[in-house]
Formats: C-alpha cells, sequence, structure tokens
C-alpha cells in the first residue's frame, strides 16, 4: 500500500513537471519591459495638466524633458510655448508654437499646434502681436480644414471672439462645440451662461 501511493505521487509529480515544461514552450518569453508612463505623449498629458493647475515650472519641466527624448514630438512644442506665455513671454511662447507647427507630421498635431497658437494670442493678447484677432482667425482656419469637428478649436475660437466683444461669433462657436457634443462641452456652456448673465 504504502509503496503503491509513493508509486502514485511520483507519477503524478512526473505528469506535473512534463506537463510544466511543455507548457513553458507555449508561454511568450517577456521583453524588456516598457513603462508606459514614461512616454512623451505621456509627459505632454501631465504637462498640459500641470499647466491647467498654473504649475508653469513643473509643466515646463515635462516639456523640456519630453524634447530632450524626442526633438519631433510638435505637442511638446506647443506646451512649452503656452508656458512661456503665460510666464509673460509670448515671443519665446510664438517661437515654440511655430516650431511645433514647422515639424508636425500629422493632422492631429498640426491641429494642436494650431489650437496653440490660438490659445496664445489670447493669453498675451496685448503684449505678443498687435494683429492677435487675425492671427487667431487664420490658425482657426488651418485647424478647421483639417479637422472641422475640432471641438478644441472652436472653443477658443470662442474664447478668442469673447474676449475680442464679438458675442454673435463667439455664441455659434460654443453652440457648435455643444453639437459636437465631444470635448469642452462643459467649458462651452460655461461660457454661453456668462454671456447670457452679462
Amino acid at each position: 500500500m504504502k509503496v503503491h501511493l509513493r508509486m502514485t505521487t511520483l507519477t503524478l509529480i512526473g505528469v506535473w513537471l512534463a506537463a510544466t515544461a511543455s507548457l513553458n514552450g507555449c508561454v511568450p518569453k517577456p521583453g524588456p519591459l516598457e513603462n508606459a508612463l514614461d512616454t512623451p505623449q505621456h509627459h505632454v498629458h501631465s504637462g498640459l495638466k500641470l499647466l491647467q493647475l498654473g504649475r508653469y515650472s513643473d509643466a515646463l519641466r515635462q516639456f523640456e524633458y519630453t524634447k530632450e527624448v524626442d526633438p519631433f514630438f510638435s505637442m511638446a512644442y506647443v506646451g512649452s510655448g503656452l508656458v512661456w506665455g503665460y510666464k509673460g513671454d509670448c515671443k519665446k511662447g510664438i517661437k515654440e508654437i511655430e516650431k511645433a507647427r514647422e515639424i508636425a507630421t500629422t493632422n492631429e498635431e498640426r491641429v494642436f499646434a494650431s489650437v496653440g497658437l490660438i490659445r496664445l494670442c489670447l493669453i498675451g493678447k496685448e503684449s505678443a502681436r498687435e494683429k492677435w484677432l487675425k492671427e487667431s482667425e487664420s490658425a482657426y482656419k488651418d485647424a478647421v480644414a483639417l479637422l472641422p469637428d475640432s471641438s478644441e478649436a472652436h472653443y477658443y475660437m470662442g474664447e478668442v471672439y469673447m474676449e475680442a466683444s464679438n458675442f454673435k461669433r463667439a455664441r455659434e462657436l460654443f453652440n457648435k462645440v455643444l453639437r459636437i457634443n465631444k470635448t469642452y462641452v462643459h467649458e462651452a456652456r460655461r461660457a454661453l451662461n456668462l454671456m447670457d448673465n452679462q
């Protein structure tokens, strides 16, 4: 009985080892681990969040790091351009965004750069350039020619028109954001309510 139990146990261990060995051949060997948080996209996304929180130096660090890792990642230049605008150096901001527009390779990147220019014109309308409204309109036309349903382009151009006291045009663009119903919906509603209450 003891011998039979020992033989059964040894047989089961043997079967288990054979099964494990054969399964090891079916499982792909793990390659080098790639950290999903250490990508240019992630650093730009983090930088934009920091920018939104008003943490300009931290945001700039994210954008500059991205440019070191990938000097042709155009969105990082847009981000740093916006930081420079918020820091009061719109000339440097415009250079950064012009660089982004120069190296952009996809329509998404081109639209992002055009919207960045609209935002920069809005941030530094007094100091950036005298023709801030015309520059914004030109960048807006570029953006919607590539991506007509860009909520971001419509929203920020609506902000520009609101700042320029062209409330009719601003209202049209904010309503367009609501019709598209993807992003900036809350912001567009808020802007419309603000105009209604004035």
